[in-house]
């Protein structure tokens, strides 16, 4: 049922395209806004793009948040493994829903030190059992959405919010650069992630700020595309890692990314930085104190040809803004994804709460309509990202000099969630 006439998504990575999906059937016209071009056809639909900073790592979809996804776009699975997807043996657990994980407080190594799976391959149609990249995944999203009705998508930066005279309501958005001007609409949603200003640009308008939390673990990765010798692997693994230990604070991952490629990946934290050249990463490999895992990983490595330049991001830890608790804000504006809460990178869920986020915004718009929506969903979405949130931030605490953060000040704990996690 439409009850918007002119909607309008800041940010086309994930949440945003998840998000334009979830509003699409309730309004006439969606846009979205975005710096980057979006293609959905040629060479580049596929492309990493710079705003994606972790782009060039392996993404494994979550159970839920795949799930998520489907619900939104129905048949995106079957469309991702056409798209190069590769199916994984068994599914991992879920650190979203999952409070134990065989690597507590680091990031997951592929199902033991050395990855070996002996299960039966999966069901296709079984979530969270991919191996993709974010540049499939994300160009299979986008052209999926912008196909849809009334669907479109702008380059250009959001400058400012557009309100009402009395400033009580947002009615659209000021862009710059790209399509400068001006986007009139009767919902604005906030996915521009790391990059939003729209705290600050509601506490100019004389609303409150929302409360922030967050973690500093200083996360560092490089990633290397590359093209294994025939039989590399050893026999009955898809995947080889090394999650980080007491010794080593340092996580190795080789893992399939479609094409009949592999993504060889370093994570540090607590500031430690990994290699930013293919010989530096193969030297850290070969000098593992865990010997059965270096060699293994030095088998496989052996006269492997790299796919285009390493990629290198980094990662403070987490944040999330408390949108929930504010007691006043305009009417008209909503914030999802990294938006609301941005989880630290290491446990794959930021995709899979924006899938959730999105799909909120979809049932509460079927279910009670766009009216009071600004003031009605954050604290939905502050109880569906609670759960989510206590993990990351559990695990965090447990990384070295991890520095939990209450509105930017270091605090030694941070507030317990009183909400419960339910979806």
């Amino acid at each position: 049922m439409t009850t918007l006439e002119h909607s309008i998504v800041m940010g086309g990575s994930m949440a945003g395209l998840l998000a334009a999906a979830a509003v699409a059937p309730h309004s006439a016209r969606v846009t979205i806004v975005d710096r980057d071009p979006l293609p959905v056809d040629g060479p580049d639909a596929f492309a990493p793009r710079r705003g994606v900073p972790q782009g060039g790592t392996v993404h494994r979809l979550l159970a839920l948040g795949e799930a998520q996804m489907e619900e939104l776009l129905p048949g995106l699975r079957a469309d991702l493994l056409a798209a190069g997807a590769t199916p994984r043996a068994a599914r991992e657990a879920d650190p979203v829903l999952d409070e134990a994980t065989p690597n507590e407080g680091a990031p997951a190594a592929a199902d033991g030190p050395l990855g070996t799976d002996e299960h039966d391959a999966p069901d296709v149609d079984e979530p969270g059992t991919l191996w993709l990249t974010r540049p499939v995944l994300e160009g299979v999203v986008r052209r999926r959405v912008l196909a849809l009705p009334g669907v479109e998508a702008v380059q250009g930066a959001v400058g400012g919010l557009l309100t009402s005279d009395d400033k009580r309501t947002v009615t659209g958005v000021q862009l710059r650069g790209g399509d400068a001007g001006e986007l009139h609409g009767d919902l604005v949603v906030d996915a521009a992630g790391r990059s939003s200003r729209a705290a600050t640009w509601v506490e100019g308008l004389g609303f409150e700020r929302p409360r922030t939390l967050g973690t500093r673990v200083h996360v560092a990765y490089t990633s290397q595309r590359l093209r294994l010798r025939e039989g590399a692997m050893l026999e009955g693994a898809e995947s080889l890692g090394q999650p980080a230990t007491g010794n080593n604070p340092f996580t190795i991952d080789l893992e399939p990314c479609g094409a009949d490629e592999h993504i060889l990946s370093i994570a540090g934290t607590a500031r430690h930085q990994p290699p930013t050249d293919l010989e530096g990463l193969l030297d850290m490999v070969a000098l593992l104190p865990e010997r059965e895992t270096a060699d293994a990983l030095d088998s496989a490595l052996e006269g492997a040809e790299p796919v285009g330049e390493p990629s290198v991001a980094k990662a403070a830890g987490a944040h999330r803004q408390l949108w929930e608790e504010t007691t006043d804000g305009p009417a008209g504006l909503v914030h999802i994804g990294d938006s609301a809460a941005m989880f630290t990178p290491l446990y794959g869920q930021g995709m899979t709460m924006a899938a959730v986020g999105a799909v909120a915004l979809r049932d509460t718009l079927t279910g009670e309509g766009a009216d009071g929506l600004a003031a009605r969903f954050p604290r939905l979405l502050g109880a569906l990202l609670d759960r989510a949130w206590e993990i990351t931030t559990s695990r965090d605490a447990q990384i070295p000099g991890a520095e939990m953060l209450v509105d930017g000040a270091v605090v030694e704990a941070l507030p317990a969630s009183e909400a419960a996690f339910a979806v």
